[in-house]
């Protein structure tokens, strides 16, 4: 497959409003000096926080940018706003806003209309598209569209939906089908239009990625209209930042990967601490966000929201230093692979269907809806497994079971299963075949005991891998239960106290007389100050099936990680890997909080170190630098002397046999390693 220009790696630059002052041409420059080489080009067509091209008023300034941005060797990916009517619009919203079934059009952002794509701002914005023909762009990114809560019920929408499928919109038992049918029209039309006169530039949008961001249209059946894939995982915080997930930026990368391996990824960084647009990101948390989205295979979008003078901030400063190293070290971030054993199933099945959470967007908002029928959560179970292993510098991807697969799975040793309760049978056939053939799984609570639908099960798709069968009935366990271990093997080594929290939910089930049980609940106490009860119930259960294993929690494991972070749980996942995984790269001496991500380059293994030791609360303003680190390869093989990219500087190792033993500089915040494999 022939290379385009946007395979390489990508610094994207933004200024998502106009306060220039008349300097809008210099900013090109302010990019390039500050290690840029693309830029989504917003600020000279700003219409206040919104930006539409439009060819009798911005043709005269976008040609003259063009011109100073080749000067610069800047690629220009033009900003389109396909969510929002912004001021200049604002009067057609009578005709081209969305409404409520209630007839009232509410607002994005508290300030403007969200534009309807069955309204005629829908010809109005191909007209937008069809007019960039003659410019020397490199790429349009469509922000956008959305659909506001409950769907749009405007009379274009009615008409269309009554021509479709007949009957009423309001009561019409088609119409989140009819949503997803009028983005994706909408979708492919724009993406036709634009490739019909530039076939070989760049087209993507704001790609939603969970369930309650793409309630209406799945990413994958959006990915056709994206020749690179991008989400906002990096515009923090908007809650208060103490309570803030620590790996958003990881996670929301690796998910990119997950669904599409073969396009290039970006996550999109609001250089300003959400929701105030002039407020910077302080250095720690600027490094951080851009290192984790790097390590992990993406480019990195960095926009800001008021104007360029705030690249002279500490934190702009910040993130000039590290574009400026990304762009010397260019070489070593093309076309990398991740090479981590270990993976985490991102359950699409349950995310539509379970209880969930969601964080807080400018873009998405916060539109999870939780159901009291289920007792898990999915997204708090992936946030404390993800949590675990990023804090125990663990390399590992995101899988999802979108057309799995025991091939794809094939090339880990280890398959986390946080509460992924609703599977398709396919997707149960595939982990099962995968475990038969010498995978290992490590599940919690009620995963697989309801079809990809929500319907439950009479039992667990996956007993018989398992070793357990369930008994019936799922309890509430208060926090002031327990279990404790009951059996030695290494998978609980280094678990040394007596009792242990029990999580919040237990699974009642009954082993198979293969399994090895090795943890028990105890039974039920009446409060926290009475005598201790006696265990009751299986808690934690081994197995082996075919060629492989299962390690199977019987409860919230992953919420409780989430929720409590006990070191217990902590040990017990970092054992699953180690006793699963012997071919991972780990990390030694850390005091913790080290993410780990191996990328592979050819004959070339990169290891990532991102150093998220800061002193709380966040945000972060100091990194505690780690010293004495040492990195364990375990399939090393033949092997020039390790080089620390950050540092500039040749690393000590020791072979053993086919392992390789390299010792570390100082890890402050960031750090590559370069393991050459001739």
């Amino acid at each position: 497959m022939s290379e385009h220009w946007y395979d390489r790696p990508l610094r994207i630059a933004a200024l998502q409003c106009d306060f220039e002052a008349g300097q809008t041409l210099e900013v090109a420059d302010k990019w390039a000096g500050a290690g840029f080489n693309v830029e989504q080009l917003f600020h000279p067509m700003a219409d206040s926080y919104s930006a539409l091209f439009d060819i009798e008023h911005h043709a005269e300034i976008l040609s003259d940018y063009l011109a100073r941005a080749q000067q610069n060797n800047l690629r220009i990916i033009l900003y389109l706003n396909v969510h929002i009517l912004g001021p200049t619009l604002a009067s057609h919203w009578e005709d081209w806003a969305q409404r409520a079934v209630d007839g009232s059009c509410p607002k994005q952002y508290e300030t403007y209309y969200v534009c309807c794509v069955n309204s005629p701002w829908r010809d109005h914005f191909f007209s937008v598209i069809d007019s960039l023909a003659t410019f020397d762009i490199d790429g349009v990114f469509l922000d956008g569209p959305i659909v506001i809560s409950g769907g749009c019920f405007c009379p274009h929408c009615q008409a269309r939906y009554t021509s479709k499928y007949g009957g009423d919109l309001v009561d019409g038992e088609h119409q989140s089908k009819f949503i997803g049918e009028s983005l994706h029209e909408f979708l492919r039309e724009s993406y036709s239009r634009f490739k019909q006169h530039k076939p070989d530039s760049i087209f993507y949008i704001n790609l939603p990625i969970t369930a309650s961001q793409a309630k209406y249209l799945s990413p994958v059946d959006q990915l056709p209209y994206n020749d690179l894939v991008g989400n906002e995982g990096g515009f923090m915080f908007y809650e208060p930042p103490r309570d803030a997930y620590l790996w958003r930026s990881s996670i929301t990368v690796k998910l990119l990967e997950a669904l599409a391996p073969d396009k290039p990824r970006v996550n999109f960084m609001a250089a300003d601490q959400k929701p105030w647009s002039w407020y910077i990101h302080t250095p720690a948390e600027t490094r951080l966000c851009i290192a984790s989205t790097v390590a992990n295979g993406a480019n990195i979008w960095y926009g800001l929201h008021g104007d360029s003078s705030l690249l002279d901030t500490p934190g702009g400063k910040a993130a000039t230093e590290l574009m400026r190293f990304l762009a010397t070290h260019e070489s070593y971030y093309v076309a990398t692979r991740s090479a981590a054993r270990v993976a985490v199933l991102y359950a699409y099945a349950t995310d539509y269907q379970y209880r969930v959470s969601s964080e807080t967007s400018d873009f998405y908002g916060d539109a999870a809806e939780k159901s009291e029928l289920y007792s898990g959560n999915f997204t708090e179970a992936l946030h404390g497994f993800c949590d675990v292993l990023s804090r125990s510098g663990i390399p590992y991807d995101l899988a999802t079971d979108l057309d799995l697969t025991a091939d794809r799975l094939a090339g880990y040793d280890c398959l986390l299963l946080p509460t992924c309760a609703c599977l398709s049978d396919e997707s149960v056939d595939a982990i099962r075949e995968y475990v038969k053939n010498g995978g290992a799984i490590v599940s919690s609570h009620d995963t697989s005991l309801y079809t990809e639908s929500g319907e439950a099960r009479t039992d667990f798709a996956l007993a018989d891998v398992f070793g357990a069968r369930y008994a019936g009935r799922i309890m509430p366990y208060k926090n002031f239960n327990y279990f404790s271990i009951c059996s030695e093997h290494p998978l609980v080594d280094h678990i040394d106290i007596p009792l242990l929290p029990a999580p919040e939910s237990v699974v009642d089930v009954t082993p198979a007389e293969s399994a090895n049980v090795l943890a028990k609940f105890h039974a039920v106490q009446a409060g926290r100050y009475v005598p201790l009860t006696e265990p009751a119930r299986p808690a934690i259960i081994h197995n082996r099936f075919g060629s492989g294993h299962s390690l199977y929690l019987a409860g919230t494991f992953g919420e409780m990680c989430a929720h409590y972070a006990p070191p217990e749980y902590q040990q017990l996942l970092k054992n699953a890997v180690a006793y699963f995984s012997e071919k991972s790269v780990s990390l030694q001496g850390a005091i913790g909080n080290v993410e780990v991500s191996v990328r592979r380059q050819h004959k070339r293994l990169l290891i990532h170190l991102v150093n998220y030791a800061g002193l709380p609360p966040r945000p972060f303003t100091a990194i505690a630098p780690q010293r004495g680190l040492q990195l364990v390869l375990p399939d090393a093989g033949a092997i020039e002397a390790p080089r620390a990219l950050v540092a500039d500087q040749v690393c000590r190792y020791e072979v053993h046999g086919n392992a390789a033993i390299v010792n570390l500089p100082e890890l402050r915040d960031y750090e590559v390693i370069v393991v050459e494999q001739p």
